[in-house]
């Protein structure tokens, strides 16, 4: 218990000791077999201005007082840093030599050169990078791992680093078990993380397969691409996937941060309906893409490293900004799911802006900073995913909507010729089949022009509705009933046969002739005039429809306001 307060305590008092002594440097760092922590504070450095230095020459600059104290636990140069060396004093208090794991530098740095010196000898030499074949010393999502013997009494740690990349420096003594400890951490938090990126991946790749929504397939695109970007700044593809090809290590990273945000800008397009709603937004985002793609290409070209860095954080902080404006622009026109659209993407930008920041030099390195994107985007990637079902559901609301005032009249509710003959279809079929009596009424309201002319379209219209409210009372269940054109409506009434139909049209014309309207003081009285017949040998719908309406026209000239039937 007393060792792992020690271990605990250790670097807290060492960082007070060092703000008490206005920054100074530690003269030796004491190690034992256990944890040591972030030895950033207890390190020197200091930066090759003035052409590569050799190891001899690095430590004579340390011995005439070259060095810097460093500024905090964990080292951060930021872009296109000049190669820097960094060195650390230990002391082993023990007689015998103290094997530990010494964790230093982060993925993505070209190279790094370690050197263990006892009196000015190396007693250890080791060198890694991206920019050479992947080693066994690279584990994915701490960095690289040199197994260091510690011997008795003082000894000199060197380490020399470069890279056009955001230069991170941790430097950290552990033992076998802590790493082994953080090692299962590290795998447990990114198994989590890719087991749920590669759901969501699965799950939206379906979902545009079955629904043919676009949106899915470029949300599908974004997840996937940030995917291989953690892939590869966390070291798990140059470990795993490309351990001979430094040269696509050293660019992957910055092509995938361009093309993640590409395809973040092209989801936010399709998602929000750019083209639709904001053209011109939509316009300023292709603009920036091809500023970003070209910028790029061109420093490639160049073989210029820091430009390319510089090129691709940058076009990372524009993304991560212009989504959220983008959502607040739309959220003033009351955009479906856009309150899920908006807060998913500042949570991605606060993400993006913490871990970019962080690593590019202009906040602390820490765990929680460095990790702030991985947060940032499982949380957006969530809220999307929220969001974006809501919006497919609002379409598929939309939709039906939109089949149903294809399918109905909008001054009666009822259906329309389409709607009818679509449902009609089904009992036409099924009847005969089942030897079911089907019957038709085709009725027609009495002077409807006199209506209008008289009392005007409103009056008229209110007798519409008012009459397909009393036909819409007398429906049974399994009845069809449409406005047909007009003043004009249609029955279809299955397992009815003539005689029952006949009875059915005289009850509507007598509740048609009692109903009356006011207008002021004058009550408008309307009537209607039936036709009815029975399927019998009728090759199609139509030739029945056709059937009533020749007695319907019957029924008018025989005096309005009465029933006709095909047998009568």
């Amino acid at each position: 218990m007393q060792q792992r307060l020690a271990t605990y305590l250790r670097p807290l008092l060492l960082g007070l000791l060092l703000s008490l002594t206005g920054g100074a440097w530690a003269q030796a760092l004491q190690v034992d077999a256990l944890s040591i922590g972030p030895a950033g504070l207890a390190s020197q450095f200091l930066q090759e201005t003035d052409g590569p230095l050799t190891l001899e020459q690095a430590v004579l600059r340390f011995q005439q007082g070259h060095g810097q104290a460093g500024r905090s636990p964990i080292l951060n140069f930021g872009i296109g840093s000049q190669p820097t060396w960094l060195r650390l004093e230990l002391f082993n208090p023990s007689d015998a030599p103290i094997q530990l794991k010494m964790v230093t530098g982060t993925t993505w740095v070209d190279d790094l050169q370690l050197s263990l010196l006892r009196a000015g000898q190396p007693l250890q030499q080791w060198r890694g990078g991206d920019a050479i074949a992947a080693t066994a010393e690279l584990i994915p999502g701490i960095g690289y791992v040199v197994p260091v013997q510690i011997p008795s009494g003082k000894s000199e740690l060197y380490l020399r680093a470069q890279s056009p990349d955001p230069l991170v420096l941790p430097i950290e003594l552990l033992s076998e078990q802590s790493l082994l400890a953080r090692d299962r951490e590290y795998k447990f938090v990114y198994g989590m993380i890719y087991g749920f990126l590669l759901s969501l991946i699965v799950y939206n790749s379906m979902l545009f397969i079955g629904l043919r929504e676009r949106s899915y397939l470029y949300y599908s695109i974004y997840l996937g691409l940030f995917t291989l970007l953690n892939f590869a700044y966390s070291g798990h593809g140059f470990a795993w996937i490309w351990p001979a090809s430094p040269q696509l290590q050293s660019h992957i990273i910055l092509l995938s941060m361009l093309l993640f945000g590409c395809s973040g800008l092209l989801f936010t397009s399709s998602f929000l309906g750019l083209a639709e709603h904001a053209p011109r937004a939509l316009r300023l985002l292709q603009a920036l893409v091809g500023l970003g793609i070209t910028a790029l290409i061109i420093s490639l070209i160049l073989k210029s490293p820091v430009a390319e860095v510089l090129i691709a954080f940058s076009f990372s902080l524009l993304y991560a900004v212009s989504m959220p404006l983008l959502g607040l622009a739309t959220l003033r026109q009351r955009h479906v799911a856009g309150r899920y659209y908006l807060a998913a993407t500042l949570c991605g930008l606060f993400g993006t802006l913490i871990t970019t920041l962080t690593v590019w030099g202009a906040l602390p390195f820490t765990g929680w900073n460095y990790g702030a994107i991985k947060i940032g985007i499982i949380l957006q990637a969530t809220l999307l995913a929220l969001g974006l079902s809501l919006k497919v559901r609002q379409q598929q609301i939309e939709k039906i909507q939109a089949e149903r005032l294809a399918e109905h009249d909008p001054l009666t509710g009822l259906l329309n010729r389409r709607g009818f003959n679509q449902q009609a279809e089904i009992l036409w079929s099924t009847c005969p089949r089942n030897q079911r009596p089907l019957t038709l009424i085709m009725l027609d309201l009495d002077h409807f022009k006199l209506i209008n002319d008289q009392h005007g379209h409103l009056i008229g219209d209110q007798v519409l509705q008012a009459s397909a409210q009393l036909l819409s009372h007398a429906c049974r269940a399994g009845d069809i009933l449409a406005r047909w054109g007009g003043e004009e409506f249609l029955f279809l009434l299955p397992d009815t046969d003539l005689e029952q139909a006949r009875l059915f049209a005289e009850r509507l014309r007598h509740a048609i002739a009692a109903h009356c309207l006011s207008r002021g003081t004058e009550q408008i009285h309307f009537t209607a005039s039936f036709g009815v017949a029975e399927r019998q040998h009728h090759l199609c719908l139509d030739a029945l429809i056709d059937e009533v309406d020749v007695l319907l026209y019957a029924a008018k000239q025989n005096g309005r306001n009465r029933v006709a039937c095909a047998h009568s």
